[in-house]
Formats: structure tokens, sequence, C-alpha cells
């Protein structure tokens, strides 16, 4: 499976090169900042209830967490009822498009430039080794870039969630006149949002390609082209996984993107709290909803970028004719070995 995925990957770059790898990437940047805007509208609930647990504090101990159904009762109570759990939908998703469709985008042409750069330089390091640390060292790569451009509509996304803000007009308003366009990158902001983003896209991706190369695939291939239900699987288990690792450093980043004045801008400092509030257990807080939100937006995310990519007709994406050609391929290197 992986020396067929091998094949598949420099049958791509060999296509047109450089300008292939642009030109897929390009077309992944705009099928992922599609199905961002899909996933996002679909599970924003569970989004909010992760942020009002992350920065609840109790005011009488300060140690008590905030349960799930507390944290729907105290969101409803607000003067928008239900409809508060949408909170900065507008600005996450217009916020989210950009910073995704440039991750993917990114993600994508350093897969396809990196792996035959690498099998060129490393000829006697085994294909899976090869393909794991591409895959890796391109999502790392990708989201080094988009974090940037990600953290400012965090920032005001999270406190429409806290109900600092009535809406995101006031929200932009009141933040810059307050501190300048510093308001919109905190101190110790952008650092620990690239601290959970990179292991995230790390972790979920290498899963995601794994379930792909593994199961989906070959199901797929096994006379089942049309089974878009094994994309939003593998998503949704690979988005689990990233989410549930990196949860302690989504507790960070919700804290000191929302109260960054209370820790000083310090990571340390806000572990340190963090820690004398609750143990271990204070930074997982928030999993629970994190992992509601992550698995079906993960699930939905990765259902609609597939269905995006094939709509888009990106080079790469599971057909019959890319697995015959890749098979056709290794049957020709393994007669000219023999």
């Amino acid at each position: 499976l992986i020396q067929q995925h091998e094949v598949s990957l420099l049958l791509e770059c060999k296509r047109g090169g450089a300008s292939s790898a642009w030109m897929v990437g390009l077309k992944d940047s705009v099928a992922s900042a599609l199905a961002a805007a899909c996933s996002k509208t679909i599970l924003a609930p569970f989004d909010t209830i992760k942020t009002i647990q992350q920065q609840y504090t109790c005011p009488i101990s300060g140690n008590a967490s905030l349960g799930f159904l507390p944290a729907c009762r105290l969101i409803c109570s607000r003067p928008n009822g239900f409809w508060s759990m949408y909170a900065g939908l507008g600005v996450s998703v217009l916020g989210s498009m950009p910073s995704v469709g440039l991750y993917f985008g990114v993600y994508s042409y350093c897969k396809r430039t990196l792996y035959p750069l690498l099998k060129k330089e490393l000829p006697h390091v085994s294909n899976g080794v090869l393909w794991t640390v591409s895959i890796a060292a391109s999502a790392a790569v990708g989201n080094t870039v988009a974090s940037f451009s990600r953290v400012p509509y965090e920032v005001v996304k999270q406190n429409l969630q806290t109900n600092l803000y009535a809406n995101t007009k006031q929200a932009v308003t009141q933040m810059y006149a307050s501190s300048g366009w510093r308001a919109f990158f905190p101190m110790g902001g952008v650092s620990i949002q690239m601290m959970r983003d990179i292991p995230y896209a790390m972790v979920t991706l290498l899963s995601y390609e794994y379930l792909r190369l593994h199961f989906v695939n070959p199901y797929k291939q096994d006379k089942h082209p049309e089974a878009s239900w094994c994309d939003m699987l593998a998503g949704a288990v690979a988005g689990g996984i990233g989410s549930y690792v990196t949860n302690p450093f989504d507790v960070l980043k919700t804290r000191l993107q929302t109260n960054p004045s209370k820790y000083h801008g310090s990571i340390i400092a806000c572990a340190t709290a963090t820690w004398h509030e609750g143990g271990g257990m204070a930074f997982l807080r928030g999993s629970v909803p994190r992992l509601l939100h992550k698995v079906p937006a993960n699930g939905a995310f990765f259902l609609f970028y597939e269905f995006f990519r094939r709509v888009l007709h990106v080079d790469g994406t599971t057909t019959s004719s890319s697995s015959s050609s890749s098979s056709s391929c290794i049957s020709t290197q393994e007669k000219k070995k023999g």
C-alpha cells in the first residue's frame, strides 16, 4: 500500500512538475475553504460550549469546572437565547476560510514536492518512514503559515462566545479602540496558537492519511468508489485523536486569548495557574464538548473536502483510473526488477 501511494505521488509530480503541484495546491485550498465553511456552520454550538467551559472559573473557589449541561443553560440564558450558541459564527466562518485554505494549499503543495525530494536524497530509507516524515513536515509547515492568519479571528470569536461583546462589529471596534492591533494578537496568543495547532495538524493529518491509505482507498477501489461515508469516518477518527492529544494546549490557548492580562501573556504562568486550579484534570476541561465538536466537524470537513476535490477534479483524488495507473506502474517496476 505504501508503494502504491508512493507511485501515485510520483506520478502526480511528474505530470506537470512544480506547476502541477501549485495547481493541485490551489484547488485543495479552494476545496478546504468551502469545506471549512460548511463544517463550521453545522457544529458551531459545540465550539461555543467548549469555549465557555475552558474560560469559566468559579467566582467563589476558583477551582470548580463548569459541566456540559450547566454551560448550555448559561449560554441559553443570554438575551438571544438558543441563538447565543452561534455567537461568533460569522467571524469564525469568514476567518477560517482563508486560514484553512492557506493551510491545506501549503500542505498539499509541500506533500507533493517534499516526498519525491526525500526519495531522491534518501534512497535507502524505507518508503513508510519517508511518507510519514513528508506528511508530518508538510502539516507543520502548512499550519505554521496559517497560524498567523488564524489568531485574530480566533480572538474575536472567543470574545463573542464568552459574551464580552454583543456582535462582531462591536467586538472589532472596541478591541481596536482599547489596544489597537495588539488586541487581535494578544501576548502569547500566536505562540500558544502554534503550540496547539502544529501538533494537532501533524497528528490529525497523519491519522487521516494513514486511514485513507490502509482502509479508505482499498475499500473504494474494491467496487465502492462512491462510498463517501468512508471519508467522513476517517476524518472523524483522525479529528478525535488529534483533539484529545492536544486538548491541554487548547485550554491554555483559550485562557491566554480571552484574558491575556491575567497571565501577562506567559504560557508558563497560564499553565501553572491552570495546574493549581485542578491538577492534570484541569487541562482536560472542555475535552468532551471539544470531541463532540471536533469529531463530527472533522468528519463533515473531510466529507465536504473530498467532495469539493472531486468537483474540482483535483489530481490524486481516488479514482479507478489513478488506481489502475499506479498498479500498472508497480507491475512494470516489478517486471524490470525481475
